[in-house]
């Protein structure tokens, strides 16, 4: 279904998932199921929690954190250039020699970083990654000209309760209600238990009532 909305875009087309419906009703965790299945197809995922301004802030934060990392990891051991990585990023100033992010949040600095993802995800070469902004349901929250990427490439996949959202979306579907045993799984894979442990409790129960 959702590689379905995926592929609809065209080639040369960034591709915008929408996934819009009621609260709770599984739009998550159907693309955390997309996104481990097709792994493989994309050098880089993002996942940014966007339920409010404020979340949206710090998971961009988080997320650029996590790539200084990743690119130091292009260095030799023990020698990363936090210096040349801050430049290439655009965030000059901002990365300290242990390689953590500095800024004062009473300047420009944490805009700055915020801008990082965007930047770094239209850089030539950089054309298959997915960007996930999870929980878009203030529609205020998500500005496409500041936290989409720039170039064509990659894909974009957006969960919100709004219906309006789908004007983000170069394909859209809305998440209805699940089959009972839809629901039972769904239900069994956030709790973390197994069907087989379920049947033998179930089991236990009938021949001690």
């Amino acid at each position: 279904m959702l590689s379905d909305i995926v592929q609809d875009a065209g080639r040369d087309q960034r591709k915008v998932a929408v996934l819009h419906g009621l609260g709770g009703i599984g739009k998550t965790d159907i693309v955390l199921q997309y996104a481990w299945q097709n792994l493989a197809a994309y050098t880089s995922v993002l996942w940014i929690y966007s339920a409010t301004t404020e979340v949206l802030k710090s998971s961009l934060v988080i997320a650029v954190q996590k790539l200084i990392s990743l690119l130091a990891a292009n260095f030799a051991p023990k020698q990363p250039d936090y210096t040349a990585i801050a430049h290439d990023l655009g965030i000059a100033g901002l990365i300290n020699s242990s390689g953590q992010l500095v800024y004062n949040a009473d300047s420009d600095d944490l805009e700055k970083i915020e801008g990082v993802v965007p930047k770094w995800l239209s850089m030539e070469g950089n054309d298959k990654w997915l960007l996930v902004f999870d929980n878009v349901d203030d529609m205020t929250v998500l500005d496409r000209a500041k936290h989409f990427p720039q170039s064509l490439s990659g894909t974009i996949i957006i969960t919100s309760r709004r219906r309006g959202s789908v004007h983000w979306g170069t394909g859209s579907f809305q998440v209805e209600g699940l089959e009972p045993d839809d629901a039972l799984s769904l239900l069994l894979m956030r709790a973390s238990i197994d069907q087989k442990q379920l049947n033998a409790t179930g089991e236990w129960y009938n021949g001690h009532l």
